[in-house]
Parts: structure tokens; C-alpha cells; sequence
């Protein structure tokens, strides 16, 4: 239950109101500081002027505030200035407007990966693929270059065609299963085709 106030102005009596409604009549200059008011239904009594949840709204100028210490005026002060406080929600709703903005803009490319089975063998190196083409050998002996099917008598203009340009890595990827004939037939075309370097990957044991 919140607390009421009796106002007394002089011998006359304000019915019991609200704090919020007290402070209102103080800003008003309907209070004035040698006024008595009770928060308890009369039974104590207190000056106007030395209560400190009325003091902040006396007018400046008042007798109130200049008889008031001047450390309870800086901690009146202290707690006005921390109700201030920035609204976030603009910037909020401007960063969630960006983030909308750039997932609805941005492009994802997604690589195609063709799964083969590689032969074992124990010996090898890594291979960099940079200013490298890939050939796929399939198990049916289909070929493909860099994921494009080709047929053979394609593939020599193909390779020389990318080979022009400078000296070309061709790396063959060749299926456990591809017949030996179809992997000696590819890199014969290869060599034909003016590739300066031909490697055949498989996977290391173990």
C-alpha cells in the first residue's frame, strides 16, 4: 500500500494524497517550506522545507535549497544525472537492419566435390593444385576435365588449349577400378597436347 501525506497549512488540513501528488503541488508553489505534512495519518509531523523526498522540488531560489548542505544538494544532483541513460534501441534495430541487409546481398558459392575411390600406394607428395588442371578417370573409364565430362578425341584440343597459355600441371585422378589402358591412353594424349607435367594421385596407406 503506498504511503499518503496529510498537508497542514496553518490550522487547515489537505486530504491525504500521493507522494507524486505532494511533489506536484510543491513545484506548483502551493507548498511552502514552513508548511507540515505526516506520513503516518497525523500521528508525526515534519516541516515542508526538511523532507528530503520534497527538497529537490523547491524552486531553485528558494530559502530551501539554501539552507540545504551543499553535499545533500551534489547527491541530489548524482541521482538525477544517473537517471539518464542512452536508448539503445535505435542503434539495435539499425544493426539487426545491416545484418538483414548484407544476408540477403551476399552470394554463397558451393563446390562440387566427385567422390572416387583412389588406388593405395605407399609412396607420393602432396599435390598443389594452384596453376593446376585437374582429369578425373572414372571406373567406367569416362573422363572428366575439371568436373566436365570430355570426350577423347576432345580432349587433346582441350589440353592444348589450356596448355598455350603457360606451362601446365595436369594432375590425373584415376579410379582403383579404370582399366591401366584408359589411364596410359590419357596421359599419351596429355604429352601430345604440349602439357609439360603430368601427375597421377593416389592415396597413401596407412
Amino acid at each position: 500500500m503506498k504511503t499518503k501525506y496529510i498537508l497542514r497549512k496553518g490550522e487547515s488540513f489537505r486530504e491525504a494524497a500521493s507522494l507524486k501528488t505532494l511533489r506536484t503541488w510543491v513545484h506548483q508553489n502551493q507548498v511552502e517550506a514552513s508548511d507540515m505534512v505526516s506520513s503516518d495519518g497525523g500521528k508525526t509531523w515534519a516541516r515542508a522545507g526538511k523532507l528530503p523526498e520534497l527538497i529537490p522540488f523547491f524552486p531553485a531560489d528558494s530559502a530551501v535549497k539554501a539552507h540545504v548542505a551543499r553535499g545533500y544538494i551534489g547527491k541530489i544532483e548524482r541521482r538525477r544525472k544517473s537517471i539518464e541513460v542512452i536508448d539503445m534501441i535505435p542503434m539495435i534495430d539499425m544493426v539487426f537492419l545491416l545484418l538483414i541487409f548484407f544476408a540477403l546481398t551476399s552470394t554463397f558459392e558451393i563446390q562440387r566435390v566427385l567422390e572416387m575411390t583412389l588406388p593405395d600406394a605407399s609412396s607420393g607428395r602432396p599435390v598443389v593444385e594452384e596453376k593446376t588442371l585437374v582429369l578425373y578417370i572414372k571406373a567406367d573409364s569416362q573422363v572428366l576435365l575439371a568436373d566436365r565430362p570430355v570426350a577423347l578425341e576432345d580432349l587433346k584440343a582441350e589440353l592444348s588449349s589450356a596448355s598455350a597459355a603457360g606451362n601446365l600441371t595436369l594432375v590425373i585422378r584415376g579410379d582403383s577400378m579404370a582399366p591401366h589402358g584408359s589411364v596410359v591412353n590419357v596421359m599419351d594424349i596429355a604429352k601430345s597436347a604440349g602439357v609439360g607435367k603430368i601427375l597421377v594421385t593416389v592415396r597413401k596407406q596407412g
